[in-house]
């Protein structure tokens, strides 16, 4: 009898003990669950920001202030926008570009230029056109010239003017221009938040 009760109370014993660790739950941090759900937001219609692939280079994506005087005693005003666009150009030109869009003040006078890590634009002697689009607007054509210097990684628009006027009061901007021997690529900006009063 006494062996019978020892053996009840034992079963007893494992059951409650092996029925407490079968409800048992860890605490639950919705911080980190939050954080592992992928996001699908999008911001003004555009997807969250293009991660550029692996290896390839980066450049800030904010506007980027800079003053300097040069040796003539002129103040130089420029700000500075990388895209989050990474180029993939063929031979020779593999493992990806980057691209920038400076506004430069120098003597009263504004220039915007582009400019692009590695590859070659289209671009000749008298010039040629990309076309821009700003926001939801329709896609509009701009002339640009080459470098002074013959540089082909580097491209000046004709109306400076009018295409800060336009920097200003968009959120983004996609720019279609032909490169050498790539064809023709896109090219986006995040225009918003310019702080621009020079010119």
């Amino acid at each position: 009898m006494r062996k019978a009760h020892c053996i009840l109370y034992c079963f007893t014993l494992f059951a409650c003990s092996g029925g407490e660790k079968a409800t048992q739950t860890a605490p639950v941090d919705s911080g980190r669950v939050s954080d592992t759900i992928p996001s699908t937001k999008q911001v003004d219609g555009l997807a969250n920001e293009p991660k550029p692939e692996q290896g390839a280079p980066t450049r800030s994506v904010n506007w980027q202030y800079e003053k300097t005087v040069n040796q003539a005693g002129e103040t130089i005003y420029k700000a500075t926008l990388g895209s989050p666009t990474v180029l993939q150009f063929g031979f020779p030109y593999t493992g990806g570009s980057t691209a920038a869009l400076t506004i430069r003040q120098r003597q009263q006078q504004a220039t915007v230029y582009l400019q692009v890590a590695n590859g070659q634009f289209n671009r000749s002697f008298q010039g040629g056109h990309v076309r821009i689009r700003f926001d939801d607007k329709p896609a509009v054509t701009y002339a640009y010239s080459a470098a002074e210097n013959g540089s082909a990684t580097i491209i000046f628009f004709d109306e400076a003017g009018r295409l800060i006027r336009q920097l200003k009061a968009a959120r983004r901007m996609v720019i279609e221009v032909g490169f050498y021997g790539q064809g023709n690529r896109q090219i986006e900006f995040r225009t918003a938040g310019l702080v621009w009063s020079h010119s």
